[in-house]
């Protein structure tokens, strides 16, 4: 992990990779070298930063001209916006897509961290087919035949057998590149999951919420008496990434569908306060106008239209 820690990074790229190669290691049975194609390795960078792009949001760096390639073909393909959708739901309907940015992935973005990504010495991780350029700054993309690595099986094992104590010290330096461009909350959660985190079931508050309040809806202020009703994350979830009492509303499908995993406009923010303050939600000591104001930072789109009355 020392290929990790110490390497002076300009982009996430080597991160991704170590978290392939651990999962990889982690999931295979132990046996001779694994041969591992190129399109393998960008199917996962491809779900990695899907992720992290149309779920979370993460900011990659301040300056929109130095994104990473990865994120502007994720954004050619899919847009800039939220997506609620799953990973495998959206993909689903759009499997041509997919293999067009697998492609495109495979060809922009695994040149220079498959040759780089290696200790020093003789000890190689795997095989590789790269030729330095001329100018010996850049390696160049092999052959078709080529585009695969050669994964060691002493390499494997090592990877098997430390998988936790790696996978710890891979989130935290993950974690720890990414808090310098992001102003998000349990950024160490995301980057652990990185979408395998399921959302828990709301059921539990709706009795609390309904019973301490009128039954109607947060928003269009209409009742939800005898209508179906949600429980809506007034801060996204994706970006708060917790159910906390001081955050949930209870919201007639209509205005939860269109608000989506947007932000409400601001004139909802002192109504929410106001709600927090009259029933001691604010014992939980969580400045929503804080979080509404970062989550705005964060990229988070916010609606225009007035489901606020």
């Amino acid at each position: 992990m020392n290929i990790v820690g110490r390497a002076v990074k300009d982009n996430t790229y080597k991160f991704a990779l170590a978290k392939f190669l651990l999962d990889y290691s982690n999931d295979e049975k132990l046996s001779k070298t694994k041969i591992i194609s190129y399109t393998v390795i960008a199917e996962k960078f491809l779900e990695y930063y899907w992720f992290q792009e149309c779920k979370y949001k993460f900011k990659q760096d301040f300056k929109i001209d130095k994104m990473p390639v990865i994120i502007s073909i994720i954004r050619e393909f899919c847009g800039t916006e939220y997506i609620p959708e799953s990973y495998e739901l959206y993909f689903s309907k759009r499997e041509g897509v997919r293999q067009k940015m697998i492609l495109q992935i495979e060809k922009k973005c695994l040149q220079d961290v498959l040759p780089r990504f290696q200790p020093k010495g003789n000890s190689l991780f795997y095989n590789h087919f790269h030729k330095l350029s001329p100018s010996r700054k850049k390696f160049r993309l092999p052959a078709k035949d080529k585009r695969y690595i050669e994964l060691h099986p002493e390499s494997h094992k090592f990877l098997k057998e430390n998988y936790n104590e790696l996978s710890k010290i891979l989130v935290y330096e993950w974690a720890r590149y990414l808090e310098k461009t992001n102003f998000t909350p349990r950024l160490i959660a995301k980057i652990e999951g990185l979408g395998q985190h399921k959302r828990a079931s709301l059921n539990s508050f709706k009795k609390i919420l309904l019973n301490e309040m009128d039954a109607k809806c947060f928003y269009c202020e209409k009742s939800v008496k005898n209508r179906p009703l949600h429980i809506d994350h007034f801060i996204p979830w994706s970006y708060i990434y917790e159910d906390a009492i001081w955050n949930l509303v209870v919201s007639c499908p209509t205005c939860n569908l269109k608000k989506s995993d947007n932000l409400a406009p601001k004139i909802c923010l002192s109504k929410i306060e106001k709600r927090n303050k009259e029933y001691n939600f604010n014992e939980y000591n969580k400045d929503v106008t804080e979080y509404y104001n970062k989550c705005q930072s964060a990229g988070f789109l916010t609606l225009q239209t007035e489901i606020c009355i």
